[in-house]
Parts: structure tokens; C-alpha cells; sequence
């Protein structure tokens, strides 16, 4: 699985490079615009054709999932361990994708298997957050252990080149942020070319 998570800030042609990685290889797209207001959100989901509307995930206005039938929730790790079990329950009634986040391995055993897919990050030296490092520790687990009970993707520092590192591990995805968003158009297909490629090298995970 192919997850994309979008910049905390918009910029020019974003909806356009969006529309490009939607059409090749991302499977879900993470709607991420911590400083932004409901109303900008709702005309960035709404400049996003409906077509394309189940493969959205919000991380913040929760309520305009239902409004725009849009096919998931995320929660911060923070928003989680903070929120009622029956607001799960009611995503998970209406069929709408669940995910959270997770910076600890050993926190993977005490969450439920209510969620779709949880992060597991920082795995690798952050590309758009400067300074933030890699937890060295959490693709080593991943390789000693067998997670068979949840989809647990891997986050930060994701490229083609570092996506190799993960062949053996009980990853069965990535989230992509820092390495998606092209200062120029004219780079997406390489890019996207260069990130597929490296991804079917390591088809195998379970």
C-alpha cells in the first residue's frame, strides 16, 4: 500500500500534483493542513474529483468525511489516546477507514486491531522535517518480529531508495510526504517512476 500525505501548507499546482500521484501509484491520499481552516479544507477536498473522494483520508474536520463521502479518518496519536471508544466504534459502523499514528514499537501491542493501518515512524531521517532523525530501533524490530495482526505502515524518510531497506520487515505499506511534492511538475514522472520501481522490488510483504 501506497499512502501519500500532503504538506501542512498548500502551494501552486498542488492540486495538480495531487490528481498526478492519485492516477499513478498512491492508493490513499492523508489530507494533512494542521493551520488551515475548515472552510479551506472543504474547497480543497471539493477542487478534488469526486471520483477520487474514496481514496481521501482527513486528519482534522472529521464531520466533512460524511459531508463529502470521503473514505477515512486518522487520528494523532494525542487525538487517540484522548478520544471515546465509541467514536471509533461509529466510523467503523459507517465503513469509513480508521488509521492513527504510532513513534513506538512497543505500543503496537496494546492498541486494538480496530484500526485499518496505524504509522509507525520515524523509520528513516525525515525528508521534509529537517533535524528529525530515525528511530534506528523500529525497522530493526520489524525485521525480528511478525506482526500478522495489523497493517502497520511505515513512515518518514520514505524514497525509492530507502523503501529497499524495508524488504524482510512486517511493514505492509508506506507513507510518503517529504519526497511526493515536486518544486516542479516536470519531475513527477521520473519521480514516480523511480518510487514504483522500488516498491515492486519489495512486492512480498505479507
Amino acid at each position: 500500500m501506497l499512502i501519500g500525505i500532503t504538506t501542512p501548507d498548500f502551494f501552486e499546482e498542488e492540486i495538480h500534483q495531487i490528481l498526478f500521484w492519485l492516477e499513478n501509484g498512491i492508493d490513499i491520499l492523508h489530507i494533512r493542513k494542521p493551520n488551515a481552516s475548515e472552510k479551506e479544507v472543504e474547497d480543497f477536498i471539493t477542487s478534488i474529483p469526486i471520483s477520487y473522494h474514496n481514496k481521501i483520508t482527513l486528519h482534522q474536520y472529521h464531520h466533512l468525511v460524511e459531508r463529502f463521502d470521503l473514505g477515512g479518518v486518522h487520528f494523532r496519536e494525542s487525538d487517540r489516546r484522548s478520544t471515546d471508544k465509541d467514536v471509533f466504534n461509529y466510523w467503523i459502523e459507517k465503513k469509513v477507514r480508521i488509521s492513527s499514528s504510532v513513534h513506538d514499537f512497543d505500543e503496537l501491542s496494546y492498541l486494538p486491531n480496530k484500526f485499518d493501518y496505524l504509522f509507525l515512524s520515524p523509520v528513516f531521517d525525515s525528508i521534509s522535517k529537517e533535524g528529525y532523525q530515525a528511530n534506528s530501533s523500529i525497522l530493526k524490530k520489524m525485521k525480528e518480529n511478525i506482526i500478522s495482526t495489523q497493517k502497520i505502515i511505515a513512515l518518514g524518510g520514505i524514497s525509492p531508495q530507502t523503501i529497499l531497506s524495508l524488504k524482510g520487515s512486517s511493514f505492509k505499506g508506506v507513507a510518503l510526504l517529504g519526497y511526493l511534492w515536486a518544486t516542479s511538475s516536470d519531475q513527477l514522472i521520473s519521480k514516480a517512476e523511480q518510487l514504483l520501481s522500488s516498491w515492486k522490488t519489495i512486492d512480498l510483504l505479507p
